[in-house]
């Protein structure tokens, strides 16, 4: 995978918590009565820079874009590609566009447009040991000003690099007779990316730039009445 070419990127490490299973959804009242929730759950993302025309009309010649999938008991996805035209060796910013109206970026490239990305009929997989993941199906691909539409198809595949990372975060407080505990765990490592969204590929271009992320959580809360 071509590298970044020196573009720091921001790590994508917060998780978007979906439940899998709850336990007993009722607060407790009385002493003596608990209450609790488990929930589980896997995260991938990718951000991007695919340099070129591309077909179908869209405009620019340098696409700045994100992906973010996550799965618990369905799959989520949403994203977003900023297009540039951009002057011969000139790369665009990190997205600005609508994402820095107060602040213009200092470029040369002209904005073209923003486009939204979301889960249309998509399938997502994830090893434990964060080796791979893989999103494959159709996606939905709306620009925001004109709210054109495409159906595209996807196929990204997350290869892990490099060791995993876990994190563990606990608390525990009393409120109102209430004692409450709640532990979150998560497994998270780099990747690189593979595949295609539509005829954006990330990996048929010399000059494609990309950064890949992968991980895995688990939440636990309790609470007792005293």
């Amino acid at each position: 995978m071509v590298g970044m070419a020196g573009r720091r990127w921001a790590a994508v490490a917060g998780l978007t918590i979906a439940p899998l299973i709850a336990v007993s959804v009722a607060a407790p009242a009385q002493a003596g009565e608990s209450w609790t929730y488990r929930a589980s759950g896997a995260n991938a993302s990718t951000q991007w820079i695919e340099m070129g025309t591309l077909p179908g009309g869209v405009p620019g010649n340098a696409h700045v874009g994100y992906l973010e999938v996550y799965t618990s008991s369905y799959v989520d996805v949403y994203g977003d590609v900023a297009d540039w035209t951009c002057p011969e060796g000139e790369l665009p910013p990190d997205g600005g566009g609508p994402h820095a109206e107060d602040e213009e970026p200092e470029t040369n490239c002209e904005f073209e447009g923003f486009r939204s990305i979301s889960g249309g009929d998509v399938e997502f997989t994830m090893d434990r040991k964060l080796d791979t993941a893989r999103l494959t199906g159709t996606l939905i691909v709306e620009n925001h000003e004109t709210g054109e539409g495409a159906a595209p198809p996807v196929d990204i595949t997350w290869t892990g690099v490099g060791d995993t990372a876990k994190s563990t975060e606990t608390s525990r407080y009393t409120e109102g007779g209430v004692r409450y505990q709640s532990r979150y765990t998560s497994m998270s490592r780099n990747a690189q990316v593979d595949g295609f969204i539509g005829a954006m590929g990330f990996t048929d271009d010399p000059d494609d730039q990309s950064t890949a992320y992968m991980s895995r959580y688990t939440v636990h809360d309790r609470s007792v009445s005293r």
